[in-house]
């Protein structure tokens, strides 16, 4: 009798711990679903900056080939300051790091959803080495642009907004006709941003993937 009371305390123990280590694992999932939201949002903000920045290398590059082409000079200034522009994408994670910390993914009892949950963090971190690469290209692009063009322009275009008047910005436009290490960095900056826009997409549906998977197991 004695063992037999044992082995019954014994099983019921192990359902007991085994529905909290369910209830806990749910509670991790659906944090990891509320960061995933989180990352959703913050990379689609990021795809429309990367756009936009191949969108104004592109009408920079256009302006430079046409002698005829025109742009409003307030725009052009932005477009300048806006042809090297990093936005450096930060993953929500916490609910990750608090995982490892209690015991590692273990703690998820499905095999591929562990899988799909390491490979989009460790796809994150990854490239981490672009973002910082291209800070430096950044700054090397802003640093050409400080030594070929004069504050004056900028001041002039910035007065005309105030006003509501407009300013032809022709030494900006002749400086960018004129000088191809602009034009080539322009160029470059256009490469590095259809890069980034890759690297976004490619984590945007990497996010899409696992909170499918996740609202899935969540529903069972």
């Amino acid at each position: 009798m004695i063992v037999v009371g044992v082995l019954i305390a014994l099983s019921v123990s192990n359902v007991n711990e085994r529905r909290r280590e369910r209830a806990q694992e749910a509670v991790y999932l659906r944090g990891i679903l509320v960061d995933l939201s989180s990352d959703s949002a913050d990379l689609a903000v990021r795809q429309t900056i990367a756009m936009q920045g191949m969108w104004v290398a592109d009408r920079l590059l256009e302006l430079r080939r046409d002698p005829d082409s025109t742009v409003p000079a307030d725009s052009l200034a932005t477009w300048f300051l806006h042809a090297a522009f990093v936005d450096n994408f930060q993953v929500l994670d916490h609910t990750y790091r608090e995982i490892l910390g209690a015991g590692g993914l273990s703690l998820i009892r499905d095999e591929r959803l562990r899988r799909q949950v390491s490979g989009y963090y460790r796809s994150i971190e990854s490239a981490d080495f672009f973002t910082e690469y291209y800070k430096g290209e950044e700054s090397d692009y802003w640093d050409l642009l400080a030594e070929r063009l004069h504050p004056d322009d900028f001041e002039g275009i910035s007065r005309a907004e105030e006003s509501e008047g407009q300013v032809i910005p022709i030494r900006l436009i002749a400086q960018l006709r004129s000088d191809d290490e602009i034009a080539n960095a322009i160029q470059m900056n256009r490469h590095w941003t259809t890069l980034r826009l890759d690297v976004t997409k490619r984590r945007i549906a990497g996010n899409r993937d696992l909170a499918t998977i996740l609202r899935g197991r969540l529903a069972q």
